[in-house]
């Protein structure tokens, strides 16, 4: 008798696999090694980064650098902890089903756009303290709002990189949004045919 009532949880699970689109599922699957590289790619950074200001402080004689090492520590930190916060619980669909697998995808498209905030608010921080730092250790005879603009080809970069970083995350933003809607009329669909019982 546990032969057939095992037999019966593996049909039902079949025919929820398959009742997931294949493009869904593709979707989630692509995200998922996107996620994966991604906590790599934040690996590499914290190695590099960190390790490279630690470096550069021990072997430096100026102490100013030391405040470069810990403030590179501090915001590897902040961004590690919302990295861990924003993805607990986005990393697989509760259940092989439809709906789970649409679930797990608006769920990842809500960590996406706050993401878009955390990251802009850490840039902007990063980009305040580096320029501040930069500032203090330059040897510039201006005033602050005159070497800010357009003071050197580095601080040309900076403005440069802002622009271009804050159009890519208005971009993703834009892209994300439309791909939540769509999330949110899949499920729809998804509950209407449950209603009518296809």
């Amino acid at each position: 008798m546990s032969t057939d009532i095992e037999l019966e949880l593996w049909r039902q699970q079949w025919q929820e696999e398959d009742s997931i689109p294949a493009d869904l599922r593709r979707t989630v699957e692509c995200h998922s090694r996107r996620m994966k590289i991604g906590l790599v790619g934040d690996t590499l950074v914290t190695v590099v980064m960190g390790g490279g200001t630690t470096t550069w402080a021990v072997l430096s004689k100026d102490s100013g650098i030391a405040v470069v090492a810990i403030a590179t520590w501090l915001f590897l930190a902040i961004a590690w902890a919302y990295v861990l916060t924003v993805n607990r619980g986005l990393w697989r669909p509760m259940a092989v089903d439809a709906a789970s697998f649409v679930d797990l995808s608006i769920g990842r498209c809500r960590a996406a756009l706050k993401t878009v905030w955390f990251a802009g608010i850490l840039f902007v921080a990063e980009t305040a303290f580096g320029l501040s730092w930069a500032y203090l250790h330059s040897d510039v005879q201006t005033g602050v709002w005159r070497w800010l603009l357009f003071g050197s080809f580095r601080v040309d970069i900076v403005w440069g990189t802002t622009v271009a970083f804050f159009g890519g995350l208005l971009w993703y933003r834009s892209k994300k949004c439309r791909e939540l809607v769509r999330l949110f009329n899949l499920r729809d669909q998804i509950v209407l045919n449950v209603d009518k019982g296809v």
